[in-house]
């Protein structure tokens, strides 16, 4: 049995606050956005290895795009998983995140069909991972499981690849610290008109200093060594015998 766990309220509060300003602002420019059933709250649960895991999954549906014809629907599959670890001692309440994979599913709809036209993830781990960057997006064909879609209210049916693609999954970009919410604020400002992004800017800017920290130990001893890193010395862990 899952067991929910409640972190501080200033988190919970700031996930459920930025999530809910970030469904107004899409169902403003004309899209829907379907979330699980169950609050925001209750995805905090027992990762069973001391650890709080977070898991949500939105479907956009209709999100705006400029380069669809009129004929043409863009729907976002999002799913975000975390691990938050709690604090202990005089540090209690100084939660971190220790890691976040994001994954997005881009399906342009089209005669009542939907075609996966991107899928990518990005991807955290505090302690660095072999051969990848800190902080990463990776580019893939992996379709998000449409038993993990918080709606079955599908208008369109897949149609999927015949083959894996071959060139596309071994691809990983470095990037900046791209969490949940760093990347629906960047799906936002691709998105939607000008003012709806602007209001939705103004609205989340005060949440940040409410979500937890990430977990920078590692990256930091990358950075503070001159490793042999091809000036990328604050991307590869791997690189760094000491992290």
């Amino acid at each position: 049995m899952i067991k929910v766990i409640q972190p501080p309220n200033k988190i919970r509060t700031a996930y459920e606050d930025f999530l809910g300003s970030f469904q107004i602002a899409v169902e403003e420019a004309a899209g829907e956005v379907f979330v699980p059933d169950r609050p925001v709250g209750s995805s905090f649960t027992d990762s069973g290895r001391s650890t709080v895991e977070f898991k949500r999954c939105l479907y956009l549906r209709g999100l705006p795009s400029r380069r669809l014809s009129r004929s043409k629907r863009l729907d976002v599959i999002v799913m975000g998983l975390e691990e938050l670890e709690k604090g202990t001692g005089t540090t209690k309440d100084l939660w971190t995140l220790r890691k976040s994979t994001v994954r997005l599913n881009y399906i342009v709809v089209s005669n009542a069909t939907g075609r996966l036209a991107q899928s990518l993830h990005f991807d955290f781990d505090h302690a660095g991972q072999v051969d990848h960057p800190f902080f990463h997006v990776q580019l893939t064909d992996e379709q998000i499981p449409v038993h993990e879609y918080p709606t079955k209210d599908l208008d369109f049916e897949w149609q999927l690849p015949t083959e894996r693609n071959e060139c596309c999954v071994t691809t990983r970009i470095p990037t900046s610290d791209m969490t949940l919410t760093s990347v629906l604020y960047c799906l936002a400002a691709d998105h939607l008109s000008g003012d709806i992004f602007k209001q939705f800017a103004l609205k989340v800017g005060s949440i940040q200093e409410r979500l937890p920290p990430l977990r920078f130990e590692a990256l930091k001893n990358s950075i503070e060594k001159a490793s042999f890193h091809f000036r990328s010395s604050h991307w590869f862990a791997h690189k760094d015998e000491g992290t």
